[in-house]
């Protein structure tokens, strides 16, 4: 399903005009629709529907708002959005998802499915793919039940008000909300809100609220009604004299409030009308800049090509766009003392947030040619994805030479700190070790399959899969993931992505496939069983490579010496074999006859999948030997060779490499 944004950054937007003095009462509502379907309880589906409903109220808060996910296989498979308004905070986001589940649980009982909308924010799960279609449905149309003094102007007004910003929410490309207002007591303030799910695309919302804009004026007696409100399917749209909304959110105010100390006066329908023209004039003059930088036109002489494609592609598929000066204060002007690691694409510092929130930062590091692609590729992925077992891209900064990425902060960093570390290591029992086996496959399930767009990741490994306080795996840095047709079984491209954990295929032939990605999960998958790293050069000669220390151990029936000894007398022997036995079937030379990961998931969780097939001799990429493992006939032999030169030898913290050419 290819979803594309609107090109708003916010996918929210809300804008004040002046009006003739009057008074309303607020216009709340809530709104629940169920499914007429129900489940049994203590099934599946009640556990997957928990999974769901629990992880969206957890997260969402701190991913800018916006989050969906998917829970279970087949006939039991549950389907999960969550959205705040754009101007909450994200403890007032937070609450409202906590009151959103309440109110979900007590109206729908054992519904299969059902939504709620409230005030600050929109609740929904599924048993059905629900993610990306369009629904103009309006389920809720409430109005305030005064009228204005002077209908038609008003009314007018209101109509001209939704009309502009259902054209600034799907057109415009920075714009967030502005307000225009006086300081005079006898006028009184139209303030307008339109917003869509981010999940669906431009052309949708405009339809969405074209449709939602039309029954709200029907309702609202042509707009002469003081207040309303429609809840559609796909979003919502609201007017009210008085503020009820906020028009700062996370510190940002792309348009600030313009007050005037001097009276306005108060000319019916043509000071709003006015005060949008002045609005749009610089609307328009925006557009023309940024259709300037599109056509390599730049309006700014000293400006990149590099930069003004980092900032259109902000512009189309970013949610959460931090100002350079809150990142700055975050991350104590990037402090040594808060830097947290650091990769081919630059360092990352721990930072906190004005409201108390921790987050991560990426810094592009200004001598990275690959950088900026990277940063560019991550925007454009990242933003569209959302999964538990995926980092959350809070948001991101593109200002004068910067290029920042801002992240969820997780308590113990990435697992080959712990995994490697000969005390921290103790804290991985079995069960955790577990838990990230089964959570990382989970994850790439989500991108290979049950994603809208299907990605290969390219770089899995140790150092890339992060873990939250309770171990939780979470896969970060997708700098080098590739969009991959769903059309087709594999691609021809550059090879990218880091020695040890390369598949063959690929790194030989530059054959890319979502069996890449399997290859380098079953590395990952033996390096956490065993606690070693796939390739160690203290180890005797034929120890030193992990892969077919397995295959040996495996192949003469003693796979429990490949057990980290740290665990070994406290885990079920069983399921540890059976986790090698996966690894290798992960690792296998050739490509066709790696499990996808549906298959590999369902055999690391599904303890009735009794029947593995048996692996044939994995295969490694060898910086100075080539690749070795096995043919089609389970022969052992050299299949190929690659020339690698000193220079581009891996370094000693993993760095991910793009080319496997001699520099």
């Amino acid at each position: 399903m290819n979803i594309r944004r609107p090109t708003t950054c916010f996918f929210f937007l809300c804008i004040i005009i002046v009006f003739s003095n009057t008074h309303l009462r607020p216009c709340k509502a809530a709104k629940s629709v169920c499914n007429g379907a129900h489940y049994t309880n203590g099934s599946k589906v009640e556990r997957n529907i928990n999974t769901v409903v629990n992880h969206l109220v957890q997260h969402t808060s701190s991913s800018g708002g916006f989050n969906t996910t998917v829970e279970g296989q087949d006939q039991d498979q549950i389907f999960g959005l969550l959205q705040c308004r754009g101007d909450t905070t994200g403890k007032e986001c937070e609450a409202c998802s906590m009151e959103a589940n309440r109110t979900i649980r007590q109206q729908c009982g054992n519904s299969l499915g059902g939504r709620v909308w409230l005030e600050k924010c929109y609740l929904r799960f599924e048993h059905n793919n629900f993610l990306g279609d369009l629904d103009t449905t309006s389920y809720l149309v409430q109005s305030n039940l005064l009228n204005s003094t002077d209908p038609e102007a008003f009314g007018s007004a209101v109509k001209a008000l939704m009309s502009d910003l259902s054209v600034e929410v799907t057109a415009s490309s920075n714009l967030y909300s502005s307000n225009w207002s006086g300081d005079d007591s006898s006028s009184t303030k139209i303030y307008g809100l339109v917003q869509c799910w981010r999940d669906i695309s431009v052309e949708g919302c405009a339809s969405c609220l074209d449709n939602a804009i039309r029954n709200l004026v029907e309702v609202t007696n042509g707009a002469h009604n003081l207040g309303g409100v429609v809840y559609s399917g796909s979003c919502t749209a609201r007017y009210d004299t008085y503020p009820f909304f906020t028009l700062s959110s996370n510190g940002q105010n792309t348009s600030p409030s313009k007050k005037s100390s001097n009276k306005i006066p108060i000319i019916g329908g043509s000071l709003g009308g006015f005060l949008i023209l002045v609005l749009l004039g610089g609307m328009f003059a925006a557009r023309r800049k940024l259709k300037s930088a599109i056509s390599g036109k730049s309006t700014t002489p000293n400006r990149g090509n590099e930069r003004m494609q980092s900032d259109n592609v902000i512009n189309e598929d970013f949610q959460v766009v931090f100002n350079l000066e809150t990142l700055v204060e975050a991350t104590r002007n990037f402090h040594e003392e808060n830097k947290l690691g650091e990769g081919g694409f630059g360092p990352v510092y721990k930072g906190t947030m004005p409201d108390g929130r921790e987050v991560a930062v990426k810094k592009l590091s200004t001598k990275s040619s690959q950088g900026n692609k990277e940063f560019l590729n991550e925007v454009k992925l990242v933003a569209k994805i959302q999964h538990r077992n995926l980092v959350n891209l809070l948001g991101c900064c593109v200002e004068r030479s910067e290029r920042l990425l801002v992240y969820e902060y997780l308590a113990n960093k990435s697992l080959d700190k712990i995994l490697f570390h000969a005390q921290r290591s103790k804290e991985l029992d079995w069960q955790k070790r577990l838990n990230i086996i089964t959570g990382v496959s989970r994850g790439l399930l989500y991108l290979h399959e049950d994603s809208q767009l299907r990605i290969i990741h390219r770089d899995i490994k140790a150092s890339n899969i992060l873990l939250d306080e309770e171990m939780n795996p979470k896969i970060a840095d997708f700098g080098l993931a590739k969009l991959f047709p769903k059309s087709q079984t594999h691609i021809s491209t550059r090879v990218a992505g880091t020695y040890g954990y390369l598949a063959p295929e690929y790194a030989m032939h530059g054959k890319l496939s979502s069996k890449a990605d399997v290859y380098s999960f079953g590395v990952v998958l033996l390096e956490v069983v065993s606690g070693r790293k796939n390739n160690n050069t203290k180890l005797a000669t034929e120890d030193q490579n992990l892969l077919s220390l397995a295959w040996r151990c495996y192949s003469r029936g003693n796979s429990l010496d490949v057990i980290d000894k740290e665990i070994i007398d406290k885990c079920p022997k069983e399921q540890c074999i059976r986790c090698i036995h996966v690894g290798l079937l992960c690792t296998q030379a050739d490509a066709s006859l790696r499990p996808p990961m549906s298959i590999v998931y369902s055999m690391l969780s599904n303890t009735s999948f009794t029947n593995l097939p048996n692996p044939t001799k994995p295969a490694f990429v060898n910086v100075t030997h080539g690749v070795t493992g096995g043919d089609l006939s389970h022969g052992s032999r050299v299949i190929n060779s690659i020339s690698i030169s000193s220079s581009s030898a891996p370094s000693v913290n993993d760095a991910s490499v793009t080319e496997l050419r001699a520099r």
